[in-house]
């Protein structure tokens, strides 16, 4: 297994080699179907591969398929999901499903995905955006075979709910849920309050001692502000010691990372070839 991290952001010599691929992924998750893309490194690259499943946050427009390109790049197989009741999914969109779906994908990837696509399933590492940061991070808690956590801009549910955030987050929600398969828009709410305590990062801290973990932040993030949702965590963290690999990043962006797209995917990138050693 090799990774290059020289091809981040500019392709290889591919000469004979077979080409990258894509490929459609469909993961039936309870009796739905669950779409995303699956994308294989270039035969450049020998078995077994790293693999990172990527996790979208609400309502799923911004995917990060740069970011799936670039790692896809340095030799890693990627799975990046749509979730369920999210852009042709099936089933409803709640968090609580988001989560279970991570846990399918990540099954999937360590069975199947090792037969078929030459995974290494001592090297599978999950990465989210939003939303997505509290499912990986929930994710691996349930999965300690994991290699690796990476969480940009994250998203704490226990942050939700304060009585300055909540009606304009709520708000926000709502707005966002109209392009998402929601049944009710105040039951996907109760998702996020039944579970806040259960899903409250500080909570994941003891997990996280002996686990690898990359935690970014974007400094002009007004949803989830570093501050807020990561100082605590990283404290937390910093408290429990740690032989793991931790890292905290803050990159000059906003909740999108749209002003720094580049410098995430190396940082990504790089995190994971130190993780990999």
């Amino acid at each position: 297994m090799i990774l290059n991290a020289n091809y981040v952001l500019q392709e290889p010599d591919y000469g004979d080699a077979p080409l990258p691929d894509s490929l459609d992924f469909i993961l039936p998750v309870n009796g739905d179907r669950m779409l995303g893309e699956l994308y294989l490194p270039s035969g450049i690259y020998e078995a077994p591969h790293p693999a990172v499943i990527m996790c979208h946050g609400i309502p799923g427009t911004n995917n990060f398929d740069d970011l799936a390109q670039c790692l896809r790049r340095i030799g890693c197989v990627v799975i990046r999901l749509y979730h369920r009741g999210a852009w042709g999914s099936d089933g409803d969109y709640t968090f609580s499903h988001c989560l279970e779906d991570c846990l399918a994908a990540t099954d999937w990837a360590r069975t199947t995905g090792v037969e078929k696509y030459g995974i290494d399933p001592d090297a599978i590492f999950l990465a989210g955006h939003s939303a997505g940061g509290s499912t990986v991070i929930n994710a691996a808690r349930k999965r300690p075979f994991i290699r690796g956590v990476i969480a940009y801009c994250p998203l704490d549910h226990t942050v939700l709910h304060g009585d300055e955030t909540e009606p304009l987050l709520k708000q926000e929600f709502k707005e966002f849920a109209t392009v998402l398969h929601v049944k009710d828009f105040e039951e996907l709410w109760q998702d996020s309050i039944s579970h806040q305590e259960e899903w409250r990062f500080a909570g994941s801290a003891p997990y996280f001692k002996d686990h690898n973990l990359l935690l970014i932040g974007g400094t002009k993030d007004p949803v989830t502000p570093p501050a807020v949702i990561l100082d605590p965590f990283w404290k937390a963290l910093q408290t429990a010691g740690t032989k793991a690999i931790h890292d905290y990043v803050l990159l000059p962006s906003n909740h999108g990372m749209d002003t720094a797209r580049l410098v995430l995917a190396k940082t990504i990138c790089g995190w994971i070839g130190k993780v990999m050693g």
